[in-house]
């Protein structure tokens, strides 16, 4: 500042000096200070247009409060520009983070539109960006209670419950938060598995007391009847079926016991060899020892002399569940068929019988516990319907998955199939 006041009292003087040679030093005073403010205005000027495009124009040459005019502003630019990058490459590494997340997040704008959603959402709710880019949600997402979600977040703990638009198997759980004051994010997350287990455990809960309650009435009927003075023939008659109900509550609380420890791990699994022939031939041998073994005729099918690296008492207990409920199932008399496979990709365990078959609608449920196609059943075949979710689990842990086919009329197929790798040649003994 103090140099511009010295520049111009230094051109005013030496004019005022030189028009005093010339007899006209106002005049050119005058026409000094004339000169000086069009200079600076043209300087002014500049600085504007370098103002308006910094990256683009050159910065006016002028020293005094010009030059500290243009020091300022650079100075402050490059601290924008640098605040700038920073904040891009948070945004950037926000977007990566929130792109990755397995829920669905959408950015609502001022009137809820759509202005950023990540890959989630396309996947969850159909909603895809940049193609949705400032469409509102609403258009987007017709659910009702959604729309009634949207237009009072504050309801219901701000949740709602919806079924995907893409798929109507398939139920959201959809929220609504608050951010940086008026922001609203929308986040959809999958609650399928978790519906589906809070049911089951509903189920399991309702089957166990079902299951429980009627051998406890049984048993409780008759002890009452211990207070009363009945004939010695009497209790010939009633001890069996108390000892009947006794031994299915036994069977009932051992599976329970079993399915828990294969679920929690608590029981080390073991890889050994086995002879898979041989194993299946113990088996079937103690199924025609079942009450309800009648004639079947168990056929064995063994196109393969490989063994099988797998837990042996897991696995006589996966395998015998399906032997002993293709016995007790299938008809008298009728074919069952049990074989062991090899192909390049696994080793298989098949049961397949020619019993009344089962409806297509119960197959994705048979190894739910407790999970029975006719509940009437169970009291004359002595099933705790627990049998098929000890075998999944099972197979499970031998990283093995259980096929299941089947048709009513035409019997069913059970195939456990086994990872090659657990495929081995006999060992040299």
């Amino acid at each position: 500042m103090q140099w511009d006041y010295w520049r111009l009292l230094t051109i005013v003087s030496l004019s005022g000096f030189v028009g005093l040679l010339f007899g006209q030093m106002m005049t050119f005073m005058f026409l000094a200070s004339l000169g000086y403010a069009l200079w600076l205005q043209n300087t002014w000027y500049q600085l504007w247009h370098w103002l308006q495009k910094p990256k683009k124009n050159p910065s006016p040459s002028a020293d005094g409060v010009i030059d500290n005019v243009c020091r300022q502003v650079e100075q402050v630019r490059q601290q924008n520009s640098s605040r700038k990058k920073k904040l891009a490459g948070y945004l950037k590494r926000f977007q990566s983070a929130t792109a990755a997340l397995p829920d669905g997040i959408i950015i609502l704008g001022d009137y809820d539109q759509v202005a950023w959603a990540n890959q989630s959402a396309a996947v969850l709710l159909g909603v895809r960006w940049p193609r949705d880019s400032n469409v509102r949600v609403k258009n987007l997402i017709r659910d009702p209670a959604f729309q009634k979600l949207l237009s009072d977040p504050a309801e219901k703990g701000n949740t709602a419950t919806v079924i995907s638009p893409l798929n109507s198997a398939m139920a959201l759980e959809m929220k609504v938060v608050s951010y940086l004051g008026n922001g609203r994010m929308l986040i959809a997350r999958d609650m399928t598995q978790t519906i589906k287990l809070q049911r089951m455990r509903r189920d399991f809960v309702a089957n166990v007391s079902h299951e429980l309650r009627t051998p406890l009435t049984v048993l409780r009927g008759y002890l009452e009847t211990f207070t009363e003075d009945s004939p010695a023939e009497h209790w010939a008659s009633v001890l069996p079926v108390m000892r009947q109900q006794t031994d299915r509550m036994h069977i009932m609380i051992k599976d329970l016991l079993s399915l828990s420890q294969l679920e929690t791990g608590e029981k080390k699994l073991q890889s050994v060899p086995i002879n898979v022939s041989a194993f299946i031939r113990a088996i079937v041998d103690d199924a025609k020892c079942l009450r309800q073994f009648n004639d079947h005729d168990i056929q064995l099918g063994f196109m393969s002399e490989q063994w099988l690296l797998a837990d042996p008492d897991e696995l006589r207990s996966a395998v015998s569940n399906l032997v002993f409920n293709a016995v007790k199932y299938t008809p008298p008399n009728c074919k069952i068929e049990v074989s062991w496979q090899v192909d390049n990709t696994y080793g298989n365990i098949v049961v397949r019988d020619e019993g009344e078959g089962i409806a297509e609608h119960h197959l994705d449920r048979l190894t739910e516990r407790f999970y029975r196609v006719d509940s009437g059943r169970a009291s004359t075949t002595g099933g705790t319907g627990l049998g098929l979710a000890i075998v999944k689990h099972v197979l499970q842990r031998h990283d093995a998955v259980l096929d299941i086919s089947s048709e009513l009329g035409m019997g069913s197929r059970f195939c456990c199939r086994f990872p090659i790798a657990k495929v081995i040649d006999k060992p040299l003994v």
